[in-house]
């Protein structure tokens, strides 16, 4: 995930930047290195064999079929999820 500060001073480099990460090498040789998938469909030749054919970091298209996103709930609502979780996390 990339974001540019509200303030940032220098908003064309920081889309430039952004931009150059973007390039299909360039984050392919990123995810390469970290062992991340990128969203890039451009890069996914680009990525090394091992992490690319790796089900943990890309998911087979089955998979992929049952993820879902959380949907965005209130502060009150999120403060319980992430007690509760804490909880699961922490075995307490």
């Amino acid at each position: 995930m990339l974001a540019i500060p509200a303030d940032a001073k220098n908003l064309d480099e920081a889309y430039q930047f952004i931009n150059y990460l973007l390039e299909p090498q360039v984050i392919a040789d990123a995810s390469n290195q970290i062992f991340y998938a990128n969203g890039n469909q451009a890069a996914t030749a680009l990525v090394n064999p091992e992490v690319r054919d790796n089900p943990g970091i890309y998911p087979p298209a089955d998979v992929r079929a049952k993820l879902f996103t959380l949907k965005v709930q209130l502060p009150k609502i999120d403060r319980v999820i992430t007690r509760a979780w804490t909880k699961v996390k922490s075995g307490k």
